[in-house]
């Protein structure tokens, strides 16, 4: 791979990881009247519906009927997405003595697929971009009730959480403009130019996340300035490690019960990444909300939301790479592979 198609691919992640310790550096050494006169105009929810609009106005819903004539693959996606995975964060989360990345963890788990990386993903490995994008839209829709019923029996006892808010902000943050996006696709003037400008509407979108990824990094370094203790090395190699495992197991889980689903390998290429993809944005607006966190303080509740991210940013980038060589070596040879890169499966017509 080249580097200028490394970077194009990359840049996201890069400025992610920049970012991240950059921002908390300098809030840290900033006071509290510099980031209220700065990264305080930003505003989580407002910048959040401008985001899932743009990523909702982007997305090709042209094929979609598809998918609704053979539900099976989106149906699936949905599970593991939306339910599965936040049940495996579950028990792991209680693994953390700090409350920060309990929360953060539970958080991370239980958001939607996110609106664009997943049919990325999907189309970059070969697979059925139309399921991914069906799985990306009905888990935004059905996250404004489930996200905060999981984090409310997940970890009430240590936040004390109140659902009804939570739904309430969710309805307006995440399910409208994600509704109006696709309204204003269907006007056909509007529709031709989503499609002109799909990839700057997309960075657009990308470059409003890292607004919002800068906010909390550079708020969370403000607030560890009265920070008396740090987590311990360890606990930060135990988050790494559910991250990445809890995406490679949903992408394992995926994959298996798309094989005994006998769905297609198209379509089960669309429930590895659809299934197992978090958005970014709306997780950072729950750990920003009040109904969440109520009094505490927790400085360091963005760390898990964002690694997930980055984890599975590395991961997929890798993962459909691989697939799409080992598929076309399948059909170089004429032979039938095995794993994700499979041929093999009934197509689910």
């Amino acid at each position: 791979m080249s580097l200028m198609r490394w970077l194009k691919q990359s840049w996201f992640l890069i400025a992610l990881v920049v970012l991240l310790p950059g921002g908390m550096i300098w809030g840290w050494q900033t006071t509290d009247e510099w980031r209220r006169a700065t990264v305080g105009q930003i505003h989580p929810a407002a910048t959040t519906v401008c985001i899932l609009f743009l990523m909702a106005f982007s997305l090709d819903t042209s094929r979609l009927h598809d998918s609704f004539r053979s539900p099976a693959p989106v149906v699936w996606g949905m599970i593991v997405n939306i339910g599965i995975l936040p049940l495996m964060a579950w028990p792991l989360a209680q693994c953390f003595s700090l409350t920060d990345f309990s929360l953060g963890i539970m958080i991370a788990a239980a958001v939607p697929c996110t609106l664009a990386k997943a049919s990325v993903s999907t189309r970059q490995a070969g697979g059925n971009d139309a399921v991914s994008v069906l799985v990306t839209l009905l888990t935004n829709v059905v996250s404004v009730m489930l996200t905060p019923l999981w984090l409310k029996w997940s970890v009430a006892v240590e936040a004390n959480i109140d659902p009804w808010p939570i739904i309430g902000n969710l309805s307006m943050t995440v399910l409208l403009p994600t509704v109006l996006g696709q309204v204003a696709r269907a006007w056909p003037p509007l529709r031709r130019l989503a499609i002109a400008r799909r990839v700057q509407i997309s960075i657009a979108a990308q470059c409003l996340v890292l607004a919002i990824v800068s906010k909390a990094a550079v708020e969370a370094g403000g607030r560890l300035q009265s920070q008396a203790t740090w987590p311990h090395p360890f606990d930060f190699t135990l988050l790494l490690a559910v991250c990445a495992g809890l995406h490679a197991v949903a992408m394992l889980i995926a994959e298996g019960g798309g094989r005994w689903l006998k769905l297609s390998r198209e379509d089960r290429i669309a429930t590895i990444f659809a299934g197992s993809q978090k958005t970014l944005p709306i997780g950072l607006l729950l750990a920003a909300m009040p109904a969440i966190t109520g009094d505490l303080s927790l400085p360091f509740i963005t760390f898990p939301i964002l690694l997930f991210h980055a984890v599975q940013l590395m991961m997929d980038t890798a993962i459909a790479d691989r697939i799409a060589r080992n598929h076309r070596q399948i059909q170089r040879v004429g032979g039938v592979g095995a794993g994700f890169g499979s041929a093999s499966g009934t197509r689910n017509e």
